[in-house]
């Protein structure tokens, strides 16, 4: 599970150094991948479904979701889109952390509505905590388990930004890549590429349709020369931030 959630952060910040079209600050990624995990149970699934209607890794109502789409900017959108879900989370995480304040209290209007996280902003949050949905979860249990989420999510991008940073890029500056190619070099982007290729398999609930061993299938599939699953982790970033100066 770890490994798999390092996986997700290492995409979101490849994606932010890409250029996505739509930015996300790194706090802004955790949370959305924290709600994700949370509404998950651990694991993010885009087609998951629940008993009141809730639909997607970020479970919106299907009863509200034309009026979610709609105010970030995708009315008619089809709420069993990945990229959809994701952008109208984006859009909605974003608000409530501007409107109320806190990550905390973005957390509560995601789960008990804005109404409920502007009477919490206003008197204490204390004021809500045990507030329970339909199946008995509290507010209280909802936003620690989200919190949570997103602590490992910051403290996984502080480890990932660290360890790059120790590798003493060089500054290809304006003129892009001038050297020669290794053949190490060219191993590490075979690893990249079988780690893009479990990765995705492992994303959009590509575990049902194709189940592995993460590591073990990587091993299998990869030179050794390319060292550890964790080695090109690194490496793929790296290659992708070369990439991105070309």
């Amino acid at each position: 599970m770890l490994i798999f959630k390092q996986l997700v952060v290492i995409c979101l910040v490849l994606s932010s150094v890409q250029g996505d079209s739509v930015a996300e600050s790194r706090e802004l990624q955790a949370f959305r991948l924290a709600i994700a995990l949370t509404e998950g149970g651990g694991k993010i699934d885009y087609t998951q479904t629940n008993a009141d209607g809730a639909v997607g890794a970020y479970q919106f109502l299907t009863k509200y979701w034309d009026w979610y789409s709609s105010n970030a900017g995708y009315p008619d959108a089809d709420i069993n889109d990945p990229r959809v879900q994701d952008a109208v989370a984006r859009y909605w995480f974003n608000r409530n952390y501007n409107d109320l304040g806190s990550w905390e209290l973005a957390a509560i209007a995601h789960f008990a509505g804005r109404t409920i996280a502007f009477e919490a902003k206003q008197n204490g949050i204390e004021s809500v905590m045990n507030i329970q949905d339909s199946t008995g979860t509290t507010i209280g249990d909802y936003v620690n388990k989200a919190m949570q989420h997103y602590r490992e999510q910051i403290e996984l991008y502080g480890k990932i930004d660290k360890d790059v940073a120790a590798m003493n890029l060089p500054d290809y500056g304006q003129s892009g890549f001038g050297g020669q190619f290794k053949p190490e070099e060219i191993v590490s982007k075979e690893a990249a590429t079988v780690l893009d290729v479990i990765t995705n398999a492992m994303s959009d609930g590509g575990r049902k349709k194709f189940p592995m061993n993460t590591k073990a299938d990587f091993n299998s599939q990869v030179p050794k020369q390319a060292g550890s699953m964790e080695d090109a982790i690194y490496k793929t970033r790296i290659n992708r931030l070369k990439a991105s100066i070309k």
